[in-house]
C-alpha cells in the first residue's frame, strides 16, 4: 500500500470519527480484509454498502494490482459523493466503480466473475444479496458478511441458511464487528 492510499485512509478515519452515520468496518477488520484479498489474489471485487468508502480504500489497490477493480454500491447520494472524493485522493479512480443506487437493482448489472464480495448493508436483505452474487462467483471466491457479532439476532436465520449450503464452506471470523467468511466450492465442500 502506497503513501497516497495510507493518507486517504487516515483522512477517511478522521472524517468518520466525528459522524454517527459512518457504518464502516473497524480498522482491524479492514486490515484482515486487505490481507485476505491479497492472499486470495483477488482481481474482481464487489462491496454492497460503501458508506464513506473506508473498506474500499483497503481493497481497491490490491484488486488493481491483480489486474482488476472493485464495484462498490451504496444507496445514499451524500455517502457516494464523499467516498468518490476519497477514492480520488487515494489515486484509485481507475480501480473503483462507485455506484449509487439500490443494491438489489444494481446487482443485475454487475458482471462476474467475482473473486471477493463484502456484504455490509441492511441485514434483512443479506440472503437476497448473497443469492444475487452466487452465479457471478469465481471458483474459491470469498464472500464476507459483516456484523455477525453486532447483529446476531438479525443475521441468525441467514447464517443458518448459509452454513447449510453444500456449495460453500463458511466460518465465523471474530474480527471487528464479526464476519462470516464463506468460500465458494461449487458443491465440492
Amino acid at each position: 500500500m502506497n503513501e497516497q492510499m495510507r493518507s486517504a485512509i487516515e483522512a477517511c478515519e478522521a472524517f468518520m470519527a466525528g459522524r454517527d452515520d459512518a457504518l464502516a468496518i473497524p480498522r482491524e477488520a479492514a486490515e484482515f480484509v486487505h490481507a485476505l484479498v491479497t492472499m486470495r489474489g483477488a482481481a474482481r471485487g464487489l462491496e454492497i454498502g460503501t458508506s464513506y468508502g473506508y473498506s474500499a480504500l483497503w481493497t481497491a489497490g490490491v484488486l488493481r494490482d491483480h489486474g482488476g477493480c472493485l464495484v462498490t454500491i451504496d444507496m445514499e447520494p451524500a455517502k457516494h459523493e464523499v467516498a468518490s472524493r476519497y477514492f480520488e485522493q487515494a489515486g484509485l479512480v481507475d480501480a473503483v466503480r462507485c455506484v449509487q443506487g439500490v443494491a438489489l437493482d444494481v446487482l443485475a448489472d454487475v458482471d462476474g466473475p467475482l473473486d471477493y464480495v463484502l456484504i455490509d448493508a441492511d441485514k434483512e436483505n443479506c440472503r437476497a444479496y448473497f443469492e444475487s452474487v452466487v452465479p457471478k462467483l469465481s471458483d474459491r471466491a470469498v464472500v464476507l458478511t459483516d456484523n455477525t457479532l453486532t447483529h446476531p439476532d438479525e443475521l441468525a436465520a441467514y447464517l443458518d441458511w448459509l452454513r447449510g449450503r453444500s456449495d460453500f464452506v463458511s466460518a465465523h471470523v471474530p474480527v471487528g464487528n464479526g464476519m462470516e467468511m464463506s468460500v465458494y466450492v461449487g458443491g465440492q465442500g
